[in-house]
């Protein structure tokens, strides 16, 4: 929830920033844009954070929802053995009053008259038997409704003990519920306030980038690093992804701008190329190492317009968009390569 927070406060800042034009107003416009598509991987992290933690909530209501219903069978449990107590202590009573019935139907006077009416010792020492043993019959009759009063006693506390527990589950489970729903709620908004500033962004871009392009020579210069000018939505960013194609969680190691067949791409800083070929899964395409170290690939290209060993320079036509190779419809497939590892291109290009 912190890093949420955090993200909506860095995009609150980017949203509230009005739009300063002057003579860099693309280089301002294309900086924006960077941040936002940045916030926009930032909160593509989030989201795969989140949906982490929302599975972990699923799972944990699963398991909460089984501990319910075993709770609950308890609970039946329990009742039934309370009601077989009942009955216990039910006939119990009734065995005792029968007892007593007898005893009364026998002797109409009460145990000590018993006693004093006896006309000899032995006669004596036989009621004081009988006496006894009724006494002890009794005793022993009311020690056990005795024992099964607390042991239903145990049961209610046993009942109510559980019957807590069940509302504490219940009450879990809508708290993580309204977590979940409240995280979902500010992605949700906060994402489809970074794509609305992002193709507000990318109409302006648009706009200056067709202005900025001028033909010398017979070649397309661009004033600006970025690899399709006039073209600035990016339909696939740098990262994890389903394929499109193959339908499996793959890296997908550069980003995808989206135009029509045989729009110009340029490149986005001076150097030489070091291939120009059909490559794989990428198809038509031209690798450029630039005076910096850094290595740069366009791919998917439909025509390319310059040669191994050739020297480029920036903004310079390189070749046309096109739909060659592992591709789904025109766009190019832009990388760069620092040491021979890809990277996450936005930070090259503006």
């Amino acid at each position: 929830m912190k890093k949420i927070i955090a993200t909506i406060t860095l995009c609150s800042i980017i949203f509230s920033t009005q739009f300063v034009y002057g003579e860099n107003e693309q280089v301002d416009l294309e900086k924006k844009l960077t941040e936002n598509r940045d916030s926009q991987l930032r909160l593509d992290e989030q989201i795969i954070e989140l949906n982490s933690k929302i599975k972990e909530i699923e799972e944990k209501i699963s398991l909460t929802n089984e501990e319910i219903n075993e709770l609950d069978l308890q609970i039946d449990d329990i009742k039934s053995e309370i009601n077989e107590l009942e009955n216990n202590i039910k006939n119990n009573k009734e065995q005792l009053a029968k007892r007593i019935k007898v005893i009364n139907s026998n002797y109409s006077m009460s145990y000590i008259k018993i006693l004093l009416n006896s006309s000899s010792i032995s006669d004596f020492l036989n009621n004081m038997y009988i006496v006894k043993q009724i006494v002890k019959q009794d005793k022993e009759i009311l020690t056990e409704l005795d024992e099964n009063k607390q042991e239903i006693e145990e049961k209610k506390s046993q009942i109510e003990k559980k019957k807590v527990e069940q509302e504490d589950l219940k009450l879990l489970l809508e708290k993580d519920n309204e977590s979940l729903n409240n995280d979902k709620i500010e992605v949700e908004k906060l994402k489809a306030e970074l794509e609305k500033e992002e193709i507000e962004l990318e109409s302006e871009i648009e706009k200056i980038a067709s202005q900025s392009v001028v033909v010398e020579d017979g070649q397309i210069i661009s004033s600006g690093s970025w690899p399709v000018p006039g073209y600035s939505r990016i339909s696939s960013p740098y990262g994890y992804r389903i394929h499109p194609i193959f339908n499996t969680r793959k890296m997908h190691t550069g980003i995808d701008i989206p135009g029509p067949t045989g729009t110009p791409i340029v490149s986005i800083d001076s150097g030489k190329v070091i291939f120009s070929g059909t490559q794989r899964g990428y198809g038509k395409t031209v690798m450029i190492q630039h005076d910096d170290g850094k290595v740069t690939l366009y791919a998917h290209n439909n025509e390319l317009n310059v040669s191994v060993g050739q020297r480029v320079q920036k903004g310079q036509v390189i070749s046309k968009m096109g739909s060659t190779g592992n591709s789904t419809g025109p766009h190019l497939h832009f990388e760069v390569r620092i040491n021979g590892n890809h990277v996450n291109p936005l930070p090259y290009i503006k």
